[in-house]
């Protein structure tokens, strides 16, 4: 099976639109638009990493246990290297002044260290998940669940507002809670995508792309209709998952999957490195803008944020990656 290049693209993408949920591009333009564009759109990001992961990996360590057992090897490590890059920033933050032992176990095993790290963490749990239920429970059962899981998630997370008003409902997201911060977790969320992933893998898509195209476009006006709504009538307690982003998903994957091409793990990597480091050019440019008093036009215009910290943290990714080239050609 041939790697699609433009799956090592789109994660360029995604990644783009993460640092656009931490930046809000359009929010001094026009905060419904920029709601829209960031906390709906945008959400497609994560769904796109995780099922590229399980259109890969998961296959792969279907077949081989060893391979999964490897993988998750090397993103422990890349998650414990993340963890010491952005300590200095916690440690001056004062994070772990009012922290107990409880804290940081929810901190490092489901949270993530910084606000963009949960990823990490979410990802390992929810891929052992995955792993388990697809070797314990027959297709049906597994889909299941995995839809069940995502439907607790989802109220808990934007449409969190009809929970409070349901007593016995509201106990049980009390008690979860106290677990997580999120339901945007590896339990809830991380499982059902990196399932989708993993089944485009195994079946060939029959729809045609015209038809494909069409789904989606009609998929993602509801999804933001929905998203809109949810905001007006202030359900949402995080923005992060909504009921259409599942159909979404499944009619966008495919029409990923037109092009066949070689891998391009550079691009992979410089996508990775610069999901990595984003927050890091963000607080960079927030230091140089008060130093040199252009705060006004580099920090508080957002679309300039934006962009400076699309092009620092892709500029120092791309500088990463042909230092770590050249050290190989010289090796």
């Amino acid at each position: 099976m041939l790697r699609k290049m433009n799956l090592d693209w789109i994660r360029v993408i995604a990644t783009i639109f993460v640092i656009a949920i931490h930046t809000y591009p359009f929010a001094t333009i026009n905060e419904n638009v920029d709601f829209l564009f960031t906390h709906v759109f945008c959400r497609i990001a994560v769904p796109l990493f995780l099922m590229i992961t399980g259109y890969y990996v998961v296959n792969r360590g279907m077949q081989d246990k060893t391979y999964l057992i490897q993988y998750t090897k090397k993103i422990a490590r890349l998650y414990g290297i993340c963890i010491l890059i952005y300590l200095p920033i916690n440690i001056y933050a004062g994070i772990f002044e009012t922290m107990h032992v409880s804290d940081y176990i929810k901190w490092i095993f489901f949270n993530g260290t910084f606000y963009h790290l949960w990823y990490f963490p979410a990802l390992l749990l929810g891929i052992w998940i995955l792993y388990f239920l697809m070797q314990h429970t027959k297709e049906w059962l597994l889909q299941t669940i995995l839809f069940f899981l995502f439907l607790i998630g989802l109220f808990g997370d934007s449409y969190y507002g009809i929970t409070l008003n349901i007593s016995f409902l509201k106990s049980f997201y009390d008690v979860i809670f106290l677990i997580f911060d999120y339901t945007r977790n590896g339990i809830f969320y991380v499982p059902i995508f990196l399932y989708l992933g993993y089944y485009f893998s195994k079946i060939k898509w029959t729809v045609s792309l015209k038809s494909n195209l069409l789904l989606f476009i009609y998929f993602i006006v509801f999804l933001e209709l929905e998203g809109f709504l949810l905001q007006q009538y202030a359900l949402q307690r995080h923005d992060s998952m909504y009921i259409l982003l599942i159909p979404t998903m499944i009619c966008l994957f495919p029409l990923l999957l037109q092009a066949n091409s070689k891998a391009d793990a550079k691009i992979r990597n410089i996508a990775t490195t610069a999901y990595i480091i984003h927050p890091l050019m963000i607080v960079l440019i927030r230091g140089v803008a008060k130093v040199i008093h252009l705060e006004a036009y580099l920090v508080y215009k957002n679309l300039i944020h934006f962009g400076l910290v699309v092009l620092l943290s892709f500029g120092c990714s791309i500088l990463v990656e042909t230092i770590k080239q050249q050290k190989r050609w010289k090796s």
